[in-house]
């Protein structure tokens, strides 16, 4: 008897550590960076906020977070529901 198709719940892991993805998102992740950065001169006066900008390798790809503890972040944390935990936010920033 035929099984039904399933999807692991780890998928997104998986994918993540297929050769050459990584390299990848870390190219997508560097020119989101620059239009962050683009956008972030606009406001900024000493230049902490820019210098800041970093992009972060993470267990799933990469992300543009901002180690300027003054900047406000995007993605501050929240519930998980799927693994009934707090998780911690990953100051990601989208551009």
């Amino acid at each position: 008897m035929a099984r039904a198709a399933e999807v692991r719940p780890d998928l997104d892991a998986v994918v993540a550590a297929l050769l050459g993805v990584m390299g990848v998102l870390k190219l997508e992740a560097e020119e989101r960076k620059a239009r962050v950065v683009a956008k972030a001169a606009l406001h900024v006066e000493t230049g902490a906020f820019i210098a800041g900008l970093k992009v972060h390798r993470h267990s799933k790809g990469y992300a543009i977070v901002n180690l300027d503890t003054l900047a406000a972040h995007k993605n501050w944390g929240g519930w998980n529901e799927r693994a009934g935990r707090p998780i911690d936010g990953i100051r990601a920033c989208r551009a």
